[in-house]
């Protein structure tokens, strides 16, 4: 049994019978190249996009754990066993959750990224898929982080989004990969457990525990 639920920035699919979430992103690239590099290759698009799904997938997938109650008959079924939350990043050429801006940059140049959430565009650069120190003692995959922006850690849908920002409640968290480490918090689920909680009458979801 699976239930699923389409927006307009992800799919998220309660995978029953293998007690997994799915959240799946369907991102349109758009290669751009910053002078003096040369034109982007297709496997260089191609392995823009491998290293950043596989990032993506090691970095947040299988690491939440959620807890399912409720008097629904699927949350009777599911009994006491948490479900485990996958990230999926697919390429697409047409109906996409996200135009994804790809810059290619010269090695070890720097751009600024971002997400742009209203607009359901993602901002990045050639150095993004690289390790990157962000302050002394502490690196991180911008990829990485930029992600965790487009599954709601932005401040008009959650009261968190760069952490690493004085005015942030959590600047003081710099391990968290909303801040500038690589680990991360059950708040950095926020918008996803809302989803959630709306997709199966009288279920409640909720973070059971962090792998």
């Amino acid at each position: 049994m699976e239930y699923t639920k389409k927006t307009d920035r992800m799919d998220i699919t309660i995978e029953a019978y293998r007690h997994t979430i799915l959240v799946q992103q369907r991102w349109k690239y758009n290669w751009q190249v910053i002078i003096p590099t040369s034109h982007w290759t297709y496997d260089e698009k191609k392995n823009f996009h491998h290293k950043t799904d596989k990032l993506i997938w090691n970095q947040w997938s299988g690491r939440f754990m959620i807890r399912i109650e409720g008097s629904s008959d699927f949350a009777k079924q599911s009994g006491s066993r948490d479900f485990t939350v996958n990230f999926d990043i697919r390429w697409a050429l047409s109906n996409a959750h996200w135009e994804v801006i790809v810059r290619k940059i010269p090695p070890g140049d720097f751009r600024r990224s971002r997400v742009r959430w209203t607009d359901r565009q993602i901002i990045l650069d050639t150095e993004d898929i690289d390790s990157r120190e962000v302050m002394p003692g502490f690196s991180q995959h911008p990829v990485s982080h930029e992600f965790g922006h487009t599954i709601g850690n932005v401040p008009h849908v959650v009261n968190h989004w760069d952490e690493y920002r004085k005015e942030s409640p959590h600047y003081g968290d710099l391990y968290s990969i909303m801040n500038v480490g690589n680990e991360l918090r059950s708040r950095h689920l926020d918008y996803l457990v809302q989803e959630l909680n709306t997709m199966i009458p009288e279920t409640t979801f909720t973070i059971a525990k962090l792998l």
